[in-house]
């Protein structure tokens, strides 16, 4: 009797445990910054991990999303950071880094759905999941504005803002004296008005909005005619820049020289060369503002020795380049110098000796830097370093050794823009450039790999440059020397006319070479290098 209650008890046991385990599990919920998320397709818990709706993370998390169906692949953008996932593949990409998953984006119904935790926190968001109430928390860190001031940036004048997360900007308005930025977050500062009064700037009010809408408005009161353009100089970061003026141009005569005083709103950082056909008696000097807009007419010019005529023309505008053109009376002595806010051409009939060109090594030798990427490029990142600044820190700390040696220094690009390969070639064919040299700073899926290397278009010119510049930047470094490398099919060297190279610093992906990169020493070292170079290469030819 006791084995047949015994056998009963077992059964029932047995059967509430049959019906309890085909009970559907309660449904996941999600809560983004405490507030419940409803979705028409619900999370799906796919080896420990939560899958959701693409469309949660683009609505919730303040993301932007694109698909592309032809390789599968979805791309998350937000506060300046991008994610890269494919369906069914578990390697993805964070700002160009490979990050394994767990599990991978997957097709569910016909709905794209996306590991939750992963695309959080790689948003910069807390993930957290409570087993007992199958709830997955996401807490997106509200982005504060930390600093803002007047200073320079990438040699331009520009309002800095500082946050403690990346920012995310609107244009809110402009009417040429006036720009309204929008930023998502909190306004953190000690000050909300900074008082500028200069011809460039005259104030900038920084304000939250009361609407609802979490956002910072900031208000930049410029002078007449400036511009602007917005860049992130680093991660946490955005600089409203201003655009420079060139506001008047006047001709004088005195001592029986002619002079010609350009005049911009502030300091401006500028390039001249010599175009033309002398044989056809064709002679151009060309004076190239950056970042500068046109608002000053040709002044009429009286009958001189010297120049038949000026024209002005805004060369680009994106970037701002105003141009200068002087049409010379024959192969006539001049010198292009500067003064504040004023650049002076003089021209003379008897020779004159340029500031920064008596004694120099260099003289007259015309050498074109071109900073790697930039802008909508940022070429290689990790951990948040973007190699087009480093480029550009070198070319520009390069830029400085070489005019001190006497040297006329051109930069492809002057700021953080785009420009493309084949203009970076054109520049240096169109000036006439004696050397040309392209500043990169190279990665590997390889961590391991670590040392400097330096590519060249196969000829036997540009290899000798390549030779010597290499074994300059090596000695001077110090790194493993990786050799130079003939590439055929390089854009800027193929297509530059005169000795050309591209050096690759270091790489960015072995983690002692990037610690060395981010310091100050050791990009000066870099620069030296490279001037080392190019000092041996016109010494031995």
């Amino acid at each position: 009797m006791i084995r047949k209650v015994t056998f009963a008890v077992l059964l029932v046991l047995i059967l509430e445990s049959a019906i309890c385990a085909a009970q559907p599990a309660p449904p996941v919920e999600i809560y983004i910054n405490h507030q419940k998320v409803t979705s028409d397709v619900s999370p799906v818990i796919y080896k420990d991990r939560t899958l959701v709706p693409l469309r949660v993370i683009s609505e919730h998390l303040g993301a932007s999303v694109s698909w592309n169906d032809e390789n599968k692949t979805v791309k998350v953008y937000s506060d300046g950071r991008q994610i890269v996932l494919k369906i069914n593949d578990t390697r993805a990409l964070v700002d160009q880094q490979t990050v394994i998953l767990d599990v991978p984006a997957m097709i569910i119904n016909n709905r794209t759905m996306v590991p939750l935790r992963f695309v959080g926190e790689a948003l910069m968001a807390e993930v957290s999941w409570n087993d007992k109430l199958r709830r997955v928390d996401v807490i997106k860190q509200i982005s504060q504005i930390v600093d803002f001031s007047y200073t320079t940036v990438n040699n331009v004048p520009a309002v800095l803002i500082k946050g403690n997360a990346p920012l995310e900007y609107s244009v809110a308005g402009y009417d040429g004296e006036k720009v309204v930025v929008d930023i998502k977050a909190k306004l953190k500062t000690s000050q909300n008005v900074l008082d500028v009064g200069n011809g460039v700037l005259k104030r900038v009010i920084a304000s939250e909005l009361n609407n609802g809408s979490g956002l910072t408005r900031f208000v930049l009161e410029m002078g007449e005619g400036v511009s602007f353009y917005i860049f992130r100089p680093e991660q946490n970061s955005i600089a409203v820049a201003m655009t420079n003026i060139l506001s008047s141009i006047e001709v004088d005569e005195e001592d029986g020289a002619l002079i010609a005083r350009l005049k911009t709103a502030y300091p401006a950082t500028y390039n001249y060369f010599t175009l033309g056909s002398p044989e056809k008696g064709d002679y151009r000097l060309v004076v190239d503002i950056s970042n500068a807009r046109l608002s000053a007419s040709p002044p009429v010019v009286f009958d001189n020795d010297y120049i038949k005529g000026l024209r002005t023309s805004q060369f680009t505008v994106n970037p701002y380049v105003a141009r200068v053109v002087f049409d010379l009376k024959g192969d006539v002595n001049y010198r292009v110098s500067q003064n504040g806010d004023e650049i002076s051409v003089v021209f003379s009939s008897r020779e004159i000796p340029s500031r920064g060109d008596e004694g120099g090594s260099l003289k007259n030798k015309i050498i074109v830097i071109d900073p790697g990427h930039g802008g909508s490029d940022p070429g290689a990142v990790y951990s948040r370093i973007y190699e087009k600044d480093l480029n550009f820190d070198i070319a520009v700390r390069l830029k400085e050794l070489l005019e001190e040696s006497g040297a006329r220094v051109l930069m492809t690009r002057e700021s953080d823009i785009y420009v493309s390969l084949y203009t970076r070639a054109d520049i240096a064919n169109q000036v006439g450039a004696h050397l040309f040299v392209s500043i990169h700073n190279n990665s590997s899926t390889n961590t391991s790999t670590s040392g400097t290397m330096t590519l060249y278009y196969p000829s036997p010119e540009k290899k000798a440059f390549a030779q010597i510049l290499h074994k300059a930047v090596v000695e001077t470094l110090g790194l493993p020397d990786l050799g130079i490398s003939a590439r055929p099919n390089l854009v800027v060297t193929r297509e530059t006319k005169m000795p050309s190279a591209l050096v690759e610093v270091a790489f960015m992906s072995n983690e002692r070479d990037l610690a060395l990169l981010k310091t100050a020493e050791f990009r000066q070292k870099a620069a030296e290098g490279i001037y080392k170079g190019i000092l041996m290469y016109f010494s031995a030819n």
